[in-house]
């Protein structure tokens, strides 16, 4: 076989990663290449890489579902805070509104000011257990387990030694091509995907406060206007509340998740890790001959960009914590506001 045969056959025999395919399952990949590639198929079978392919999914695992855990929780807590202070602005409007909606102000005094109370209690429910469940530690332990186990699982496939097996193509060129297809490609197209999608949140974000921009605008000529016309609506500049209620959820929706940030980490990581393409075929060529060394070089750059961009996810998401401080300090300014409560949130 030529050189260009082999790497055909590696790669057909391996695969390439597709767009959106960035979970990978490695405890079922000595199957699936058992037919196509026996050698590797072998190596994976090895106890040393089956447990740390069983390990890596056991923890991603974990990892997913502290994640869904924390950002479920930390939302609720957020809506919860903006329905607290939509409620408790509307206590100040029930007695106009109450002409007009046909209701006693008193009943929707009752109502407003349940529902504030309600939604201030599960507020700070949710915000205590964010906070004492430690949500956001457990994600981001969870999260750099995996990863570790990931990084370690592929140096140990790529620098594994195939033994007197004789293979076409060379095991070091299949070992290669599975690093390419399960690691490089899969973080290629997770970094992709993650940066569309949180430019997208990202632009919402910025819709959204841009509308309370203008509802504050809108509230305080609506107060000037109708205020002129009967003196009880001057409390409608209370709807410019409403508008720092909007910018304040949409704002903490941003500093929890970190739309921009993540955006921007995720774009470069995406293109420098498709800048690296550029060696593949020196790669190749090495990995023919049986140069481990240059293999071996390759993956550790790989693998450094991606520890690199993680250390610095990490870092952004210490900006969470603050954020969270924030909104339950909103919370505590809100209850003394609402009839009957004078308590602070998480006490």
């Amino acid at each position: 076989m030529t050189d260009q045969e082999m790497i055909d056959a590696a790669l057909q025999a391996i695969g390439v990663g597709a767009k959106g395919d960035y979970k990978i399952q490695p405890t079922v990949h000595a199957t699936e290449l058992a037919s196509k590639a026996p050698t590797l198929a072998a190596i994976l079978n090895r106890a040393q890489f089956s447990v740390l392919a069983e390990e890596y999914e056991r923890k991603d695992q974990e990892a997913i579902k502290a994640q869904e855990v924390f950002k479920s929780t930390a939302g609720r807590a957020n809506w919860a805070v903006f329905f607290t202070t939509l409620l408790s602005v509307l206590l100040l409007l029930a007695s106009p509104m109450a002409t007009v909606v046909k209701i006693p102000d008193k009943t929707l005094l009752v109502i407003f000011g349940v529902g504030g109370i309600v939604c201030g209690g599960v507020g700070a429910m949710w915000l205590y257990q964010v906070r004492e469940g430690k949500l956001l530690d457990s994600w981001m332990n969870a999260r750099a387990s995996a990863e570790l186990l990931r990084k370690q699982y592929f140096e140990a496939v790529t620098g594994a030694d195939a033994g007197a097996a004789v293979s076409h193509p060379p095991a070091l060129l299949l070992q290669f091509e599975y690093f390419r297809r399960y690691h490089f490609d899969s973080q290629v197209a997770y970094y992709g995907q993650r940066s569309g999608d949180h430019r997208r949140s990202a632009a919402r974000v910025l819709q959204a406060t841009g509308w309370s921009v203008a509802l504050a605008s809108i509230s305080l000529g609506l107060a000037g206007f109708l205020g002129g016309i009967d003196p009880r609506w001057s409390s409608a500049a209370a709807l410019g509340t409403v508008a720092t209620a909007i910018a304040a959820f949409a704002s903490t929706n941003e500093s929890v998740y970190q739309y921009r940030r993540n955006s921007d980490l995720c774009s470069k990581t995406g293109d420098a890790l498709r800048l690296l393409k550029g060696k593949f075929d020196d790669v190749r060529a090495a990995a023919i001959t049986g140069q481990s060394q240059v293999v071996h070089q390759f993956v550790t750059a790989v693998n450094e960009l991606l520890i690199t961009e993680h250390r610095q996810w990490l870092a952004v998401a210490q900006d969470i914590k603050p954020a969270l401080e924030r909104l339950d300090d909103t919370l505590s300014r809100l209850k003394p506001k609402l009839p009957g409560t004078t308590t602070t949130a998480g006490t």
